[in-house]
């Protein structure tokens, strides 16, 4: 049997040294006005996505001049500053017309939230581009290693969506210390420091570019680092420079509200698409014949329901914890806010296996959106932090005080 060897990809100039000037949203009905008005390009390159196994430049680009991504961008770096609550909708708008821009223009728009809370220095450099993009890693190899004024770090790094367009790397890793458990710390790393392997062939999320990085001997100085527990606790540097409350929250609560959003939009549009199948059945002129659909309209309407409930779970949690001061957040609401994004991912995940097994053989062909939007849906909640049964028995022993 022949194996694919997947190779290193050599330096290029990324998307993002296209300078443009990002558009400031004021509010968030200003930014799902936005997301609904270039969507329809994103569903109409959603093949090509597939075929690049990454987002087209010209996709990338919009995205940028669009002001989208700095929804959690603070304004002090040119960022609207808005809430949770309009990215979780934006990223269902853009994820509906196509699940892997959905998916990356989550994770970019996620991450400026998180860059927002590193020491200045980091964020002047970051930020310097107003463009600057940052994909991440949080599953790796290779032990950092302190030296004077930083770290180096060799290792790899995997599942790095979008980082194809990024001129930034945030990697999670576990740093050894002389007095304790090793610490997690956030690294921030420029481009030219790490290689890109092309290796993201995969049935779903096709067109993510979520690929494997590779790390040299690379040094991090100090400040392009960031405490795990600092975000967690509400301590970190970028919330004493911000006055915004949001900078000031629990990472662990509604860092991962986002990651759940891609499944809401993709399984929304999936059913749209069923419904346009089914209406024909019921309009029928044979009365008998419409009747026999009467299964197929709970089902559907089980998983339209199934759907809503799940956005309306994330919204309030996007609600309450992006606005409560990580200090006043106990470990049970922590476990609770895993728990829920995980629920709500998989929630839309069994909505849209439910009308797939009723949508019938047409359903298949390459040619229809159904197939594409039932393989990005599955993918979507097939991510580690969604998965269900672990994030069920964290929360349940912490309930039950076990």
């Amino acid at each position: 049997m022949t194996q694919t060897v997947a190779t290193a990809q050599p330096i290029e100039e990324p998307a993002v040294a296209t300078r443009t000037t990002p558009a400031v949203l004021g509010s968030y009905e200003e930014a799902i006005e936005r997301a609904r008005a270039i969507a329809p390009a994103f569903q109409a390159r959603a093949t090509q996505t597939e075929q690049l196994r990454r987002l087209p430049t010209e996709s990338v680009r919009e995205l940028l001049a669009s002001g989208l991504l700095g929804l959690l961008t603070p304004r002090r770096y040119g960022g609207s500053e808005l809430n949770l609550e309009s990215v979780i909708d934006a990223v269902g708008e853009i994820a509906g017309a196509c699940g892997s821009t959905g998916w990356v223009y989550m994770l970019w728009t996620a991450h400026m939230w998180l860059l927002a809370l590193w020491p200045e220095a980091a964020q002047d450099e970051f930020w310097h581009n107003p463009n600057s993009l940052a994909s991440s890693v949080v599953n790796t190899t290779g032990t950092p290693e302190r030296v004077p004024g930083g770290f180096r770090w060799t290792g790899r790094g995997f599942f790095s969506s979008g980082v194809d367009h990024c001129n930034w790397l945030t990697a999670a890793l576990n740093v050894p210390r002389d007095d304790g458990p090793p610490e997690r710390l956030w690294m921030l790393i420029p481009r030219q420091d790490f290689t890109i392997v092309d290796d993201w062939h995969t049935v779903g999320l096709k067109g993510t570019g979520s690929k494997t990085i590779i790390v040299d001997d690379a040094f991090i100085p100090t400040y392009r680092t960031l405490r795990q527990v600092d975000s967690d606790e509400g301590t970190s540097d970028g919330a004493r420079i911000h006055p915004n409350p949001q900078y000031g929250v629990s990472s662990s609560t509604i860092f991962g509200i986002p990651v759940a959003a891609p499944s809401i939009g993709i399984a929304r549009t999936f059913m749209h698409a069923y419904e346009a199948r089914l209406r024909p059945k019921l309009n029928m002129t044979d009365a008998g014949l419409a009747m026999d659909q009467g299964a197929t309209v709970v089902r559907y309407t089980t998983a339209l329901t199934q759907v809503d409930a799940a956005r309306a779970l994330l919204m309030e949690n996007a609600r309450r914890f992006s606005r409560t001061p990580a200090n006043q957040v106990s470990r049970a609401d922590r476990a609770r806010c895993r728990r829920d994004h995980a629920f709500a991912a998989q929630s839309a995940r069994k909505a849209v296996n439910l009308l797939w097994e009723e949508a019938g053989g047409s359903s298949l062909f390459e040619s229809t959106d159904m197939q594409r939007l039932w393989r990005d849906a599955n993918a979507a909640a097939a991510h580690h932090g969604l998965g269900w049964d672990w994030q069920a028995i964290t929360w349940g022993k912490i309930a039950l005080g076990l």
